[in-house]
This record gives structure tokens, C-alpha cells and sequence, in this order.
């Protein structure tokens, strides 16, 4: 399954286990004396999927420290840092519809920053230090992208196109919003400006043809843009500058590919591919070299995300029998579990 379709897919796994009217399953609590959350790329957020609950847990990158911030607390899930790494927001049911919440780290103290009857999903912080939100509000076919500041106030519909909305992915400078939308029958990246006050203009059109392209990712220095796309025949990953030309494939391979995520320097992309029927990590230069695979094992290794830092990949695999949160340098050496988990620990996202 592709990138934003994994955690589109455990949303609507999620929502349906709440109209069934399963109730959330309890999980400890987290540590008490947290230790200091500075460092860059220090610790990973992630989600467990324990039978019916969901959580939110937080876990240093030497795998010390690991905490369920969430508690149990209805279903939790889609974790996103704060700029400078303190908090965390959130999707989370516990009052019985999909609303977004807040927590600062330091002391496990939480804010509900929606309060409305439409559905939130996808939060996600700005990454300057003014730490606004933006997040997706409607129902399936009918959502849009909206931006509220870090107390939940001042809410700016960003987005006003036909069909749906999703993925808010912001720029490096925090000035610019890429996003999918179907609004022309079939997925393309998107890019609306952000001013301090709100929208700065109507959304471009940055992809074009019949094809779907989907799961925008910013380079670090926010002059390109990284994306997976079927327009070839398959999925693969490509990448264009931010304005959409020069357009390029980069990956050619047999399997599905997906995820990219980028080194920090920008000179390389690790991303997912489905080769034999498992998930494979790779790695690439945007020359387009052969592909590295970083992996290689017999398991299922995906959703891979470059540490800030460069120093290393986390991804998630089931080589331990279920999915855990696992890290290893770049060059696919030094691979380390960081967590032993029931359940199913997916979706890694490294602090700034």
C-alpha cells in the first residue's frame, strides 16, 4: 500500500472499529521525570495498534525513555512534532468524534484544539517557531485544508476546490503548503501560499496528464519536491522542482514503489519498495543511480523517515514477528530494535 494511503487506511480502520462500538483497550502510563527533549532528531513518535486501541508513544533514539503519552484514552493516532520539539499533536475520539489535541512533553499536559461536529484528521505543525497547525476537516470526497494557530484559534480554510483534500505537507520556511487533491477526477500535488494571516492566494496545480500523483514531500532546502506517481504504469517515485517543472522519474523498479523521504543534504532519497510481496528500504542519489537496498531481509520493512540529522533511517518491520520501530545508519549497517511492543508500532516520525 502506498505512503499516505497507510495512514488513510488505519483512519478508516479506526473509524470503523468506533461504529462498531468496540471499546478502546488501556495501556500503561507513561514515565514520570521525563528527561530533556532537546537534541535534534532525538526521539521518534509513532503509533501502536494494540487489538481495538490506538496510541500515540514517544521513544528516544537509543531506545531508552519509550512512553505511551496517549494512555489509552480512546483511539489515538497521526502524531506531529511541534518546531521545536515539546509537543505533539494528535488525532484522537476519546470525547466521541475525531477531534485534534495537543500535549506538551514535559509535563503530559493536553489541549483540545478543535471543537466542531466535522471530522479532523491530519494534523501538521508548521516547522518555524510561530507553531501553527494545519489540518484536514470533512468527511471522506468532501475534506479541506484548514490552518489554526498552536491554542486553536483563528481557523483559515486554506483550500476551496471541488472533490477532496489531503496531505498538507508545509515548506522548509513555513510559508507554503503542498497537498493531493482529486479535484480534477484523479490525485495531483498541489501548493498554496500561507501567509501569517492566512491564505495567500488561490492553490496551483504543480502535476498534470491522467495520471494519480500523491504524498508530496518537501527537500530540506524546499526548492524540490518528491512524490509517487503511477503515470509510467506503475508506481514510482519522481521528484520536480517546487514550482513543478523539471520533472523527473527517479526510481525504476519492478515492485510498487512509495515513501520517499529525503537525507537532509538533499542529495539522496530513501523510499519503499514491494519486491516478491514484502517491503523493501532503498536508497538513491538524484542522479538516479542504482537503487540500494538497505534492507534485504525476508520480512516487511516499510515507512522509512530520515532522521533531521542524517545520521539515520527509522522504519517499521515485522522481522520480529510483529511490526516494531526499528533504525539503522544509511548505508543499511547498524540496524538496532528500539521497541518490543504487542501490537503493531508503525509510522515513525523523528523530532526536528
Amino acid at each position: 500500500m502506498k505512503g499516505m494511503a497507510w495512514r488513510l487506511a488505519l483512519f478508516a480502520a479506526t473509524v470503523w472499529l468506533v461504529h462498531a462500538g468496540c471499546a478502546p483497550t488501556g495501556s500503561p502510563r507513561p514515565e514520570t521525570g521525563f528527561p530533556d527533549l532537546a537534541g535534534r532528531g532525538a526521539w521518534l513518535a509513532f503509533t501502536v495498534l494494540h487489538g481495538e486501541g490506538r496510541d500515540v508513544y514517544i521513544v528516544n533514539r537509543d531506545g531508552r525513555h519509550l512512553s505511551n503519552v496517549t494512555r489509552g484514552r480512546g483511539k489515538n493516532i497521526w502524531p506531529s512534532w511541534s518546531a521545536d520539539g515539546k509537543r505533539l499533536a494528535y488525532l484522537s475520539d476519546r470525547d466521541g468524534r475525531w477531534e485534534i489535541y495537543s500535549m506538551t512533553l514535559r509535563d503530559f499536559v493536553e489541549t483540545k484544539m478543535t471543537r466542531t461536529p466535522e471530522r479532523q484528521s491530519a494534523p501538521a505543525w508548521s516547522p518555524m517557531k510561530e507553531d501553527r497547525l494545519a489540518f484536514v476537516v470533512g468527511e471522506e470526497g468532501h475534506r479541506e485544508i484548514y490552518l489554526m494557530n498552536a491554542d486553536g484559534q483563528q481557523k483559515t480554510r486554506l483550500t476551496n476546490l471541488p472533490g477532496d483534500k489531503v496531505a498538507a505537507a508545509w515548506s522548509p520556511d513555513g510559508e507554503t503548503i503542498a497537498f493531493e487533491s482529486n479535484a480534477t477526477g484523479h490525485w495531483e500535488i498541489y501548493r498554496v501560499g500561507v501567509r501569517s494571516d492566512g491564505n495567500d492566494g488561490d492553490p496551483v496545480r504543480l502535476t498534470g496528464g491522467t495520471a494519480e500523483s500523491e504524498t508530496p514531500v518537501w527537500s530540506s532546502d524546499g526548492t524540490k519536491i518528491a512524490f509517487e506517481s503511477n503515470r509510467d504504469g506503475h508506481w514510482e517515485i519522481y521528484v520536480m522542482a517546487a514550482d513543478g517543472s523539471n520533472l523527473s522519474r527517479l526510481t525504476r523498479m519492478e515492485g510498487t514503489t512509495s515513501n520517499p523521504t529525503w537525507s537532509p543534504d538533499g542529495r539522496r532519497l530513501a523510499f519503499e519498495s514491494i519486491q516478491g510481496g514484502r517491503g523493501e528500504i532503498y536508497v538513491m542519489d538524484l542522479e538516479g543511480q542504482d537503487p540500494r537496498n538497505l534492507t534485504n531481509h525476508p520480512a516487511d520493512d516499510i515507512g522509512p523517515q530520515w532522521s533531521p540529522d542524517g545520521r539515520q533511517i527509522a522504519f517499521s518491520s515485522n522481522r520480529d514477528g510483529n511490526y516494531q520501530i526499528y533504525i539503522m545508519d544509511p548505508d543499511g549497517s547498524r540496524i538496532m530494535q528500539l521497541t518490543r511492543l504487542q501490537g503493531e508500532s508503525k509510522w515513525p516520525y523523528w523530532s526536528p
